[in-house]
C-alpha cells in the first residue's frame, strides 16, 4: 500500500495530536489529584486553575482531530 504525501501527513498529525490528548488528560488527572490532596487554599487553587486550563487544551486538540477527520 503507497500513501501520497497529503495521506501520509494527516496520519502523522492524528498521531501526534493523539499523544498530546493523552499527554494532556494525563497531566490534568494529575492536577485534579494533587488538588484533592493539598491542604493549603493556595496550593488546591493553583492545581484547581491548572486542571481547567489543561481541560481546555484536551477540548482543543479534540477539535483538531476532527477537523483531520
Amino acid at each position: 500500500m503507497q500513501l501520497n504525501e497529503t495521506e501520509m501527513k494527516k496520519i502523522l498529525d492524528q498521531g501526534m495530536i493523539t499523544r498530546s490528548i493523552i499527554e494532556s488528560e494525563t497531566a490534568m488527572k494529575k492536577c485534579q489529584m494533587y488538588n484533592e490532596m493539598a491542604k493549603d487554599p493556595a496550593v488546591k487553587g493553583f492545581f484547581k486553575e491548572q486542571a481547567k486550563g489543561l481541560e481546555d487544551v484536551v477540548g482543543y486538540f479534540n477539535k483538531g482531530m476532527s477537523d483531520l477527520q
